[in-house]
């Protein structure tokens, strides 16, 4: 610290008596510990860009569709029998000093059911799916300019393309069923059903391409997602035809998991890649570079795609949420409420912990670093990219009003905002 000295300072013989200052006003704070906050994050000016606010409720749910349009579900006003509307927003196309305020292309009534999936289908079509129906999970067509309904099916919708829309349905007689619906017409084009099975899906850069299921008895089936036929199927083990198993798609893998080991084949044709015995995994996803098995009292297991080796292991209390050879950005559950945490690999004990970081909802592809949001009382929400290969999470933004519950989509993030409303922000680099 640099001292700087002003020299000796002479009272006057007769002080003066001084006006008492009133203290500043919130109004004024406010403004003041936002150039506080863009000093100590490092960034400069807000300029203009894209951003906007969505007139809402404390408990509606905003859905941003990948397709220029947004939309929430909220409670109609003045009803207080739980029913709830959609309205459909246009995404604001202009970068502006200030925030846009949207008005509603249109809204239609969807009872008190809860939304799972909103998904905008070429230029014209809405699809939402909602929980709790009378039919339990449904899925509606609706025209995207108008809110008009085009079709409604059974089950919730898994994967949306401009043609073709799968809907997995767990039916009440413990059948389950994925089928094809073609969008236009609500038509089915092909169905599986089994007293229980497990599906998962390889997605190629025109959407998804593969349906991977697993039954009850342990069979794993390839089928083609778009004519149902199928490309490959795995046996159960004639070795332990007791020993349930369950298959997930991870890049060109088909990862099968039972109580003792964990085996990968090639989606194109099932050959066996490696096997890792791995005792009482619970699950199998891809977590970065590698992938992460959950095990019963041992941890995570972070296995190498390639060759199935195991890299390190995370100790339990810990979902991991991406992971290197090196560190591994997870969510500790030992602390409340949960904190997000760096894993070192050598010693597993956490390197930082960011207690005060919620963790922004992915929509459609997740990105490749997961991000995070830090509440600024009176002034809004610091953003940062979470990315364990630094270490420290990286600060990019500042999304100003914003309290958190945050989501973000193809370059566009929307927040619960402290006036109860949803803010929209294009995300800076």
């Amino acid at each position: 610290m640099t001292v700087i000295d002003l020299g000796d300072r002479t009272e006057p013989t007769e002080p003066r008596r001084r006006r008492r200052r009133p203290p500043p006003s919130r109004s004024f704070l406010v403004p003041v510990a936002l150039v506080v906050l863009l000093v100590l994050t490092g960034a400069a000016p807000p300029a203009p860009r894209l951003q906007a606010i969505l007139p809402s409720s404390l408990s509606a749910q905003v859905f941003l569709t990948g397709g220029g349009q947004i939309v929430a579900v909220k409670p109609v006003t003045g009803v207080a029998d739980g029913s709830q509307e959609l309205l459909a927003y246009r995404q604001p196309e202009r970068a502006t000093g200030a925030p846009q305020q949207l008005t509603a292309l249109w809204r239609t009534p969807v009872g008190s059911a809860q939304p799972m999936v909103v998904e905008r289908v070429d230029d014209s079509a809405l699809v939402f799916s909602l929980t709790g129906t009378d039919a339990g999970v449904q899925t509606m067509l609706l025209d995207s300019r108008t809110g008009q309904l085009r079709w409604r099916q059974n089950g919730v919708a898994v994967f949306v393309a401009s043609h073709l829309i799968l809907l997995q349905t767990y039916e009440r007689q413990d059948l389950d069923r994925v089928a094809a619906v073609d969008v236009a017409s609500g038509r089915e084009l092909w169905s599986v059903s089994s007293k229980a099975f497990w599906p998962s899906y390889h997605r190629d850069p025109a959407g998804i391409d593969v349906v991977v299921v697993t039954t009850v008895d342990g069979d794993v089936e390839v089928l083609d997602a778009r004519s149902g036929t199928r490309r490959g199927r795995l046996p159960a083990d004639v070795d332990d035809p007791g020993d349930q198993r369950y298959a997930s798609v991870i890049g060109d893998l088909v990862v099968v998991r039972s109580s003792g080991a964990v085996a990968a084949y090639q989606l194109d044709g099932l050959a066996r890649r490696w096997r890792t015995d791995v005792q009482s995994v619970e699950r199998i996803y891809r977590c970065g570079a590698l992938i992460c098995a959950p095990s019963a009292g041992s941890g995570v297991h972070l296995l190498d795609p390639a060759t199935g080796a195991l890299r390190w292991t995370v100790g339990e209390g810990f979902d991991v949420l991406h992971a290197g050879d090196r560190r591994a950005l997870v969510v500790d559950h030992r602390q409340r409420p949960p904190t997000v945490a760096t894993i070192e690999a050598g010693t597993g004990r956490p390197r930082t912990v960011d207690d005060s970081w919620d963790l922004v909802q992915d929509f459609g592809v997740v990105a490749s670093h997961p991000l995070g949001t830090r509440s600024i009382p009176d002034v809004g929400a610091v953003l940062a990219r979470l990315d364990p290969a630094d270490g420290q999470p990286r600060r990019i933004d500042l999304l100003p009003g914003a309290v958190g519950n945050c989501r973000h989509r193809d370059g566009l993030i929307v927040c619960r905002r402290r006036d109860g409303n949803f803010g929209l922000w294009q995300l800076r680099d």
